[in-house]
């Protein structure tokens, strides 16, 4: 696989313009994301209202690859159950274990990462922003 491949137009859309790329003032959980080996840095905010994501947000630095998840992680979020999160976050690991599995309907956009399973290095990206999210739930 190409980079050209790996860094298709969706990953390249949601790096030049990252969705949700802000400080929650209002948020009721958050947790860092820290991968000291490539530098990338970011914080998951999100609020919680009834047992569901009312909205969430990210902030800080990092490689296209995690700017890319964070961005379509946190479109995602907004209005799903908290419970639905922790299972969502394994089917999308097992999708970068696996990249001949069929897409998860249900992760939308986020498909478009499982090509970054391919490389052992950008899929600690891939997964960084769905740990603080985890870790902030």
């Amino acid at each position: 696989m190409s980079l050209d491949q790996l860094y298709q137009s969706k990953i390249l859309e949601h790096n030049r313009a990252p969705h949700n790329h802000f400080e929650m003032p209002d948020a009721t959980h958050s947790a860092r994301g820290l991968d000291a080996l490539c530098g990338d840095d970011i914080r998951v905010w999100i609020r919680v209202e009834d047992g569901r994501v009312a909205s969430a947000s990210w902030s800080g630095d990092a490689c296209a690859i995690t700017t890319a998840s964070a961005s379509m992680l946190t479109d995602w979020l907004a209005g799903r159950r908290v419970d639905e999160i922790e299972p969502a976050a394994r089917r999308f690991e097992a999708l970068l274990d696996d990249d001949s599995a069929p897409d998860a309907i249900a992760l939308g956009d986020i498909n478009a990462l499982r090509a970054v399973g391919r490389f052992p290095s950008r899929r600690r990206n891939a997964l960084l922003p769905w740990i603080a999210a985890l870790n902030a739930l």
